[in-house]
């Protein structure tokens, strides 16, 4: 196939666009305005989605509105399940991790660096579990 010169003037800026759209990809709608703290704590898949993404990309999503709210979402979800009952205390079970969303979120920054540390795959498996990627 031969490329005019519009064409390559168009793939970059497809890519562009895509790059902009950032969280809300992985939350299937188009680019939006950012979903609320609220709204993410009540919808855990769309959350864990969106922290999926911004964990994957943090160099250009890090600050990203609903990358702050998901996490953030996720600190209030723990604390009122951690109000309503005790969690488990086995660092090998993903529900750890879902409890703690806060020490979760530093468990895979240090994993990211040395993979081969103790829990990272409960510490990951959390949180895809909370993403419908896989099931418990």
């Amino acid at each position: 196939m031969t490329r005019t010169p519009s064409s390559r003037r168009a793939l970059p800026a497809c890519l562009a666009l895509a790059l902009a759209a950032g969280p809300a990809v992985a939350q299937g709608s188009p680019a939006a305005e950012p979903r609320t703290v609220s709204w993410y704590a009540d919808h855990p898949q769309a959350r864990a989605q969106v922290q999926l993404a911004c964990f994957d990309d943090p160099g250009r999503l890090g600050r990203d509105p609903d990358c702050v709210n998901a996490q953030q979402a996720s600190v209030e979800v723990a604390l009122r399940e951690a109000r309503s009952r005790t969690g488990t205390m086995d660092p090998n079970d993903p529900a750890f991790w879902s409890n703690d969303p806060q020490t979760r979120r530093g468990k895979l920054i240090m994993c990211r660096r040395t993979p081969n540390l103790d829990h990272c795959d409960a510490a990951k498996r959390s949180l895809l579990i909370e993403a419908g990627k896989i099931q418990r």
